[in-house]
């Protein structure tokens, strides 16, 4: 924990950072027994307001002003099962699966997991790091640590909103499928886009009537979000602890019945068979480091704001390290499941798997995402084997759980930031969560429409995936640059309570200064890149799935400057009209360096142990 001494002022930062650069914790501790001997000097400055002593970020007795009471964990493991519970994703189990065959099998998955080991990691461990440090939801958290990313908040915002709005129809349709699984207990051709979607004729140009039966789903699905958030913290982490082993055990049970059907195991030995050579293409690096901040849902703010939840000391180190491996079997299982579906559907002769991984059409043979559930999965595999519409329930049953489960964190990312802004809505939380609710159950109409996977189609393509790497390297760079990963290191450690070994610190320095930004750098490139060409691939064509050709693809490209808008006009606001008075080369400089506010937490727990420390030293006397 680093110690902010007498006299600290933030226009002074540099001294402030040399400082923390030569500070130990035993210091420390040294400088909080003198603190005692004198309380009512320092000390007393963070308790009466001297105007004088005014910052950028409010006086020191606003700063630490604790009359806003804000949630917390009830217990430590809360915060675990519900970064853990987000961290499982569907895209483990309807992407990921499809790019391993694309890219070499057995040798991408490899690639997946050292990748996971390199860049998941200590992106998973930086979020957490930021929010428990600052205590503060993504929408002011970039303020603070860089000013001139203002904007990032908004971004992250805008980006989790988009995921909701997507998940919101996936689990729709999930349960519009589960009902007619188990009333029809029978699986025919067409029955995702005819049966459950009704989609007939429609497309972008021409959406269609709204189901009723959607649009019921839809409202018991929104009103079951909001019984398990309406709670909050109180509640999150206890239903994040029910959902977990729910869908290990679906995914457990799914994938040994798909393993022992017929097919089943040569689907698994034949797709996943190694093509060495790629570990030397770099595309296939680029490509499976955007799998990883995909899979692990890096990127879209929900861990960070788990992560202000937590008091200021809790061994994130460890949780890390549990959510990696638990995330680890997941994608193992996840893969397994697919590989033998696949293995199931070849034996029923409805796709050709010897030839499959290298064949450049892949996608249009068996889709991804929701095609490769709703058409290959559903209706060429679990039709097949016996008490298909059985093992179709439940395996609808997993998709919505697992929807579910993020929902809950694309949630509290709204709700929090909401909430961060105006802390005189804390008490009316549930009202601000349920009118969150209502307004995505509005726009979520638009899925229910017959033409509603041509929208869901326009904006998983162009906007629902490659900004959260853009969001990842800036994350990364400004807390790195402002933070400093020496001082990242030193917190991290006095935050977890744990020794850092100098191999480990090292490492972990470089990584957050090259590696990462540079691996993440190139994977956003290499990912527009591949966008601006989808549309003369068109892999989904054979699933009627196809953008209008006058206008469709101007529609999407603009619908991607939607995340990157709040960046470039926070950044332009705060530099016009944030300098208040103040000379501009030193607004300049402040907009590259941390806020007071940054800092309260570790502000109140500093005093926390000197009030604590006095105390008992008064008790004992």
């Amino acid at each position: 924990m680093a110690f902010h001494p007498p006299g600290y002022d933030s226009d002074n930062y540099g001294q402030y950072r040399q400082y923390r650069g030569s500070t130990t914790r035993e210091q420390n501790r040294e400088n909080l027994d003198n603190i005692q001997s004198n309380r009512d000097g320092w000390l007393g400055r963070y308790n009466t307001h001297d105007t004088s002593s005014e910052s950028p970020g409010g006086s020191q007795a606003a700063l630490l002003s604790t009359k806003v009471k804000k949630e917390k964990w009830p217990h430590s493991p809360d915060f675990l099962a519900s970064v853990l519970a987000f961290s499982l994703s569907l895209h483990s189990i309807w992407s990921l699966p499809i790019s391993i065959l694309q890219h070499g099998g057995l040798t991408f998955l490899l690639m997946y997991f050292f990748m996971l080991i390199i860049l998941g990691g200590p992106v998973l461990i930086l979020e957490m790091f930021l929010g428990q440090y600052s205590g503060l939801a993504p929408v002011r958290l970039f303020r603070h640590l860089c000013p001139i990313l203002s904007g990032l908040g908004l971004t992250i915002c805008v980006q989790a909103a988009i995921k909701l709005f997507l998940e919101l129809g996936i689990m729709t349709w999930a349960g519009q499928s589960l009902f007619l699984v188990f009333s029809k207990q029978d699986i025919s051709d067409g029955f995702f886009y005819r049966d459950v979607l009704n989609k007939e004729n429609a497309s972008l140009e021409e959406l269609g009537t709204i189901s009723g039966e959607l649009s019921l789903i839809l409202g018991i699905g929104s009103v079951l979000t909001f019984i398990l958030v309406a709670a909050g913290t109180r509640s999150v982490g206890k239903v994040c602890m029910v959902l977990i082993p729910f869908m290990y055990m679906l995914l457990v049970s799914l994938t040994i019945r798909a393993c022992i059907a017929t097919g089943g195991i040569q689907g698994v030995t034949t797709l996943l068979s190694p093509s060495w050579n790629v570990m030397t293409d770099p595309t296939a690096w680029l490509e499976v480091t955007s799998q990883v901040v995909f899979s692990l849902q890096l990127g879209v703010g929900a861990i960070t704001s788990f992560g202000s939840f937590n008091k200021f000391q809790q061994n994130i180190v460890r949780d890390a390290v549990v959510v990696l491996i638990s995330h680890l079997v997941w994608v193992l299982l996840g893969v397994l499941l697919i590989l033998s579906l696949l293995g199931i559907s070849h034996n029923s002769q409805t796709i050709n798997i010897g030839n499959l991984m290298t064949d450049p059409a892949l996608i249009s043979i068996t889709g991804k995402g929701v095609w490769l559930a709703g058409i290959t999965v559903l209706e060429s595999a679990l039709a097949s084997i016996s008490y298909g519409w059985l093992w179709a329930g439940l395996f609808f049953v997993f998709i919505t759980l697992v929807c579910i489960s993020s929902i809950l964190g694309y949630l509290e990312i709204l709700t929090g930031s909401i909430v961060n802004i105006r802390p005189g809505l804390i008490p009316y939380r549930p009202l601000v969560t349920f009118c969150i609710l209502v307004v995505f159950f509005l726009l979520d109409l638009f899925m229910t429409t017959q033409g509603g996977i041509h929208v869901y189609h326009l904006v998983h393509t162009y906007i629902s995936s490659w900004p959260a790497l853009l969001i990842v390297l800036l994350t990364v760079l400004p807390a790195v640059l402002c933070h400093g990963t020496r001082n990242i290191m030193k917190d991290l450690a006095d935050m977890s309570r744990v020794c850092l070994h100098h191999f480990v610190s090292s490492h972990l320095s470089t990584l957050y200064y090259t590696v990462i930004p540079l691996l993440t750098l190139a994977s956003l490139c290499w990912s527009l890149h591949a966008l601006s060409l989808d549309h003369l691939v068109d892999p989904l064509a054979t699933f009627d799935m196809s953008l209008p050709a006058q206008w469709g693809m101007p529609l999407g490209w603009a619908l991607s400057f939607l995340p990157l808008s709040p960046i470039l006009f926070g950044g332009l606001v705060h530099l016009a009209f944030g300098a208040r008075g103040v000379p501009r080369s030193t607004h300049l400089k402040r907009s590259l360096k941390p806020t007071d506010r940054y800092y309260r937490n570790e502000h109140l727990e500093i005093q926390a142990e000197a009030t604590n420390k006095y105390a008992n030293a008064n008790i004992s006397v």
